[in-house]
């Protein structure tokens, strides 16, 4: 498939970035900074309405997953069509606190890296960025640049492998490891310093004091700002970087959970609390009421028997070498030790929101079923869409099937009284229209789906709504008719083991869907009524169009959102602006 390219579509003159791991914490806050200064091919497993991410004409928005290498091709493809990439900056990666080998170290970690790197090459890209981690390397001797990323755990051994793939596609693919720190905001967002911070400032005599080991464990910490400066800068000094090279994302040394106490709980409590130490031998059996307690309440705990080992050991870095090369250094006024004033201030402020926002980091899941069915959706809407392969996908529901059913029960003698209006309009007019007009709301519902922009819904409800009025059609058969159209994908597809698997978030993605186009169209219709009585009677006298060019040009213009998938930018119909 090909997509279409629109002259207006992307600025040419700015380099091209293909940037993975888009919707996550990092991701986000890089597409600020970026936005503007590249054209961006944002690869996620999130849509973009539920990443936040704002829309922007130069940013391309791409919902797949990078260990799916038959999807990459169309993404290949889409990069191609929109002047290409010079830069992959690889984010996407998976990590839990469990410290168990988990199928996804390998399939997105491993696996999804080969992929982008394949691409990468296929592109002939600058620079390949690839994010590893400090916590990849062993605790004990300092961290430099040349560290062996050889800690004895599942994540590291990921990351190692990721950084030997770097190695490997090196002679074709410029690359450079980018060893990160522990990545922090104003709102936290680091799940260790969450949880900490939550037991510090939680006002309990007992649980605000409580430190594990003598509070030497220590960890080198960067604001998310800091480290997505440092990404730009590799980005505009590729030209002058090696063919592979090795950078540490975060300040020299390394700041303690003894350090941490002290000033979170000045700032909190505007007093100096006097630490509980916890020898470790106690740790163990702590840590298992803990999880018994928290299970009892029906939620995961965060402590796990592991991370007793690392009781008051160091991870120390030195990155005077990235400095040097990228002129680059973490600012001061960001450090952990600056910014935790920030961070204790929005959680005082803002409990709900600091809340809310850190436990969704808590709880991000391996597998994503709305990815699982964006896709599944996708792939065979498009082929229900496709007249030509009608026949090779009998088992599939085809555009011009629903269309011909929903003609026939609008045409039914046996329907409600209250269409009878519909039906005598629908008789009188020519049949192109009809079909045109039907498909216009197939082909919403497709849209909604596939971009999962449910938002723009309103939008469109304004214009459906009056588009029956204006065709000759009464109001209440766009509704019949969505109603319909939610009946056949609801039963089609319910059917199909896949789908059965997930049918709660079928029932979301379709039924939801279909309903709120309903009521949407309906409350438009309502509104009307009220404010333009005069204007909604004329409009009912209006006869049927001669043509379907109108409502083809609508159709047009949602089939290319689909194929651009919603394209990072905001769109109106053309019939809402007339």
């Amino acid at each position: 498939m090909r997509w279409n390219r629109r002259e207006d579509c992307m600025d040419d003159s700015l380099p091209g970035l293909i940037l993975t791991g888009a919707s996550g914490f990092v991701g986000r806050n890089f597409i600020k900074a970026a936005t503007g200064r590249f054209r961006l091919f944002c690869v996620a497993r999130r849509s973009m309405e539920e990443a936040g991410v704002q829309p922007d004409a130069n940013l391309r928005w791409i919902q797949v997953d990078i260990a799916d290498q038959d999807k990459l091709h169309n993404l290949l493809q889409r990069v191609r069509d929109h002047g290409g990439a010079d830069y992959v900056v690889n984010l996407a990666g998976y990590y839990d606190f469990t410290n168990q080998e988990h199928p996804e170290y390998t399939r997105t970690n491993i696996l999804g890296t080969r992929n982008m790197l394949e691409l990468a090459k296929e592109l002939r890209v600058k620079r390949f960025v690839f994010a590893s981690s400090q916590a990849a390397c062993p605790f004990g001797p300092v961290i430099t640049e040349q560290t062996a990323a050889d800690a004895p755990i599942p994540y590291a051994r990921s990351k190692r492998a990721g950084e030997e793939l770097l190695k490997e596609y090196s002679p074709w693919v410029p690359g450079a490891i980018i060893r990160i720190a522990a990545v922090f905001s104003d709102w936290c967002e680091y799940p260790p310093l969450y949880t900490l911070l939550n037991n510090w400032c939680s006002g309990k005599w007992l649980e605000s004091r409580l430190i594990a080991g003598r509070g030497q464990s220590a960890l080198p910490y960067v604001h998310v700002h800091d480290l997505v400066q440092l990404l730009l800068r590799v980005v505009e000094k590729s030209d002058e970087l090696g063919q592979l090279c090795t950078f540490n994302a975060g300040p020299d040394g390394a700041v303690s959970h003894l350090e941490l106490f002290r000033i979170a709980s000045q700032f909190y409590y505007n007093r100096h609390l006097r630490p509980l130490f916890v020898n470790r031998w106690l740790l163990g059996p702590m840590i298992l009421g803990r999880r018994l307690l928290s299970r009892l309440q029906g939620k995961e705990p965060f402590e796990q028997l592991w991370m007793a080992k690392y009781i008051d050991q160091r991870l120390v870095a030195d990155s005077s070498r990235t400095r040097q090369i990228l002129g680059w250094k973490p600012t001061p006024r960001k450090s952990i030790t600056r910014r935790l004033v920030f961070l204790i201030e929005n959680m005082k402020r803002n409990p709900e929101l600091w809340r809310n926002w850190n436990e969704a980091m808590l709880r991000k899941a391996a597998d994503r079923p709305h990815l699982a069915l964006h896709e599944l959706l996708c792939d065979t809407l498009d082929a229900a869409r496709d007249t030509v392969v009608h026949a090779l996908t009998a088992q599939l529901l085809s555009r011009d099937a629903v269309i011909a059913e929903i003609t026939a029960q609008s045409l039914d003698a046996e329907q409600p009284q209250g269409y009878a209006s519909c039906i005598r309009a629908l008789q009188a007019m020519d049949r192109s229209v009809a079909d045109s007009f039907f498909r216009l709301l197939y082909q919403l519902i497709v849209t909604v789906m596939r971009t999962r922009n449910r938002p723009m819904m309103q939008q469109y409800a304004h214009t459906i709504a009056f588009l029956p009025m204006h065709a000759g059609f009464a109001n209440g058969l766009a509704s019949r008719s969505l109603f319909i159209i939610g009946e056949y994908l609801v039963q089609h597809y319910r059917g199909r083991p896949k789908f059965q698997q997930m049918t709660p978030l079928a029932d979301d993605y379709i039924s939801m869907t279909i309903h709120m186009a309903i009521d949407r169209i309906e409350d438009q219709a309502e509104l009307a009524k009220l404010q333009s009585p005069i204007l909604l009677e004329e409009l009912r006298r209006m006869p049927p169009p001669a043509d379907n060019r109108r409502l083809e040009k609508v159709i047009a213009q949602l089939e290319d959102l689909c194929n651009e998938a919603i394209a990072g930018q905001s769109w109106t119909s053309p019939l809402v602006k007339e």
